[in-house]
């Protein structure tokens, strides 16, 4: 196997000193280097293949390029759990492009009062009981973003979800007269958030229902807070009478035929990862609130 090559063999090749390519090929400032030499670094690497490692990344930008993501899975929220899956394969992939590295963090309560990861440069939390982020958040002086979470804080970014334009979007396709069925969300905010979309007695938690509660809502019309739940409903309202909330464009390999309320969690990705970027680079002040549809 032939060996890989190292910031001294671009030296080398390039006749230059191994402090010369950290500079160049970390773009760092305040460094005296002639656009010459800079071409020479850059063409010497890329002829060689080289990839400066993560180690030396870190020693050249004093950042470690690797975002943290903390989510928590319920047993009892199957809609919601797929949709975090989904939405972490999102922030993994677009993170990756912009070379930085993802740490995966489930999380327990018990978590918030370990020691804090030092190696992180930023923490994405997605849906974690406000009394439990709190105490995970003081241990860190990083940028944190809380997404499908609401905690008003001004220290923290919040991005989730824009349920009432969601809710207007039912309106136009159920009518004003719907229920809501979602599952459960550890932050508590955020789901009385969702369920302030319907008036109160219309809003159905999923963990709290049993058949009986289900059947009951036949011959209503329902709002359906992603497809799995959907899909059970099914089994107890005609397809017609429900509207699901999906980050899907289409069920065909579910069988639904229920109408669709796109939730775009694409956007809701691309918009986390430019929060958090310019939170590293401070080039614009925006808002610490983002809602998201």
């Amino acid at each position: 196997m032939d060996k890989k090559p190292t910031a001294k063999d671009v030296a080398k090749a390039a006749g230059v000193s191994v402090a010369t390519v950290s500079y160049v090929l970390n773009n760092k400032e305040g460094q005296k280097i002639s656009e010459e030499t800079r071409k020479k670094v850059l063409q010497m690497a890329n002829l060689l293949h080289y990839v400066p490692s993560h180690e030396a990344k870190s020693l050249a930008t004093g950042k470690n390029n690797m975002i943290g993501i903390i989510y928590h899975v319920r047993e009892d929220s199957p809609s919601r759990n797929l949709e975090i899956m989904h939405l972490v394969n999102l922030l993994v992939e677009r993170f990756s492009r912009m070379n930085y590295s993802t740490i995966i963090i489930p999380f327990n309560s018990d978590d918030a009062d370990s020691a804090p990861n030092r190696m992180l440069d930023g923490i994405i939390a997605i849906d974690i009981p406000e009394k439990d982020f709190k105490r995970m958040a003081d241990k860190y002086f990083v940028p944190i973003i809380c997404m499908d979470m609401i905690v008003n804080d001004f220290l923290f970014y919040q991005v989730y979800t824009d349920m009432h334009t969601l809710g207007t979007k039912a309106c136009q396709t159920l009518g004003p007269d719907y229920y809501l069925l979602t599952d459960a969300y550890d932050n508590k905010k955020y789901q009385d958030y969702i369920c302030s979309i319907v008036p109160h007695g219309h809003a159905l938690i999923f963990s709290e229902c049993n058949e009986e509660l289900l059947k009951k809502l036949k011959g209503k019309k329902v709002l359906v807070n992603g497809a799995y739940l959907a899909l059970i409903l099914s089994q107890y309202v005609n397809q017609e009478d429900i509207a699901v909330i999906s980050y899907q464009t289409e069920h065909k390999e579910l069988g639904l035929k229920a109408k669709l309320i796109h939730n775009d969690i694409d956007r809701k990705a691309n918009m986390t990862m430019n929060i958090m970027l310019n939170a590293f680079e401070q080039k614009f002040d925006i808002t610490h609130d983002f809602k998201i549809c």
